[in-house]
């Protein structure tokens, strides 16, 4: 789903990138216009993924039984509202040795929401979380509307999923719903391809050919895009 096809504002919440963007604080809010392309092929299989090691520690070790048992509740939640959930989401979710290939330097993970919740913004639309900054500084969610596995995935600093699991008082604020990027497969492969370019800093480790190409390509304000 092109976000000219959503109500939501554009925006990446990210960390800081080498040289190319700015660090401002844990997380900053960066114009998606200044996105590189993604270097793969996308085919629903996430086979640019499969390819590389899994790690230690990574996005899904904290919640495994968790998540499993919300992606049953979730299915069954969709069937009753009329909605198909992605192929590739539940491709991801259901391989735990594809969520392993995946890290975080800002300690997110997982965490599936086991119904999905009306959108606030927009008409008919439903959003499902499935990945928490630990500190609830940001969530990310999928957007789907009825009738099509079409989707995109969408980021708030607010917390939206059932009754059951609301730990916020202050109500959220819908104009704070970013578009991040088209599909769940796209977005997966940015967020690893980030992460894996702060830890290549981190860990003073060789960087991959694809993160260099990455930082090589991203659009800063002083170089239009060509």
């Amino acid at each position: 789903m092109q976000s000219d096809q959503t109500p939501f504002p554009t925006g990446w919440y990210g960390q800081g990138l080498a040289n190319v963007r700015p660090r401002i604080s844990t997380y900053g809010r960066y114009p998606h216009e200044q996105l590189p392309a993604l270097p793969f092929e996308f085919r629903g299989d996430f086979a640019w993924l499969a390819r590389r090691p899994a790690h230690g520690y990574s996005i899904a070790s904290e919640k495994p039984t968790e998540n499993a048992d919300a992606l049953v509740a979730v299915l069954n939640d969709a069937s009753e509202r009329r909605l198909t959930l992605p192929p590739e989401f539940l491709a991801f979710f259901r391989a735990p040795d594809l969520q392993e290939r995946v890290r975080s330097c800002t300690d997110c993970l997982l965490d599936l929401s086991p119904v999905l919740v009306p959108s606030p913004v927009g008409e008919g639309g439903f959003l499902l979380r499935f990945l928490a900054d630990s500190q609830g500084c940001i969530f990310w969610y999928l957007y789907l509307e009825p009738g099509t596995t079409d989707h995109c995935v969408v980021a708030s600093p607010d917390f939206y999923g059932s009754q059951a699991e609301q730990w916020r008082t202050e109500p959220p604020d819908p104009d704070q719903i970013i578009f991040c990027e088209e599909s769940f497969e796209r977005f997966v492969c940015r967020f690893w391809l980030e992460n894996e370019i702060w830890f290549s800093g981190y860990e003073k480790l060789p960087m991959l050919v694809e993160g260099r190409q990455y930082l090589e390509n991203y659009r800063r304000p002083d170089r239009p895009p060509e």
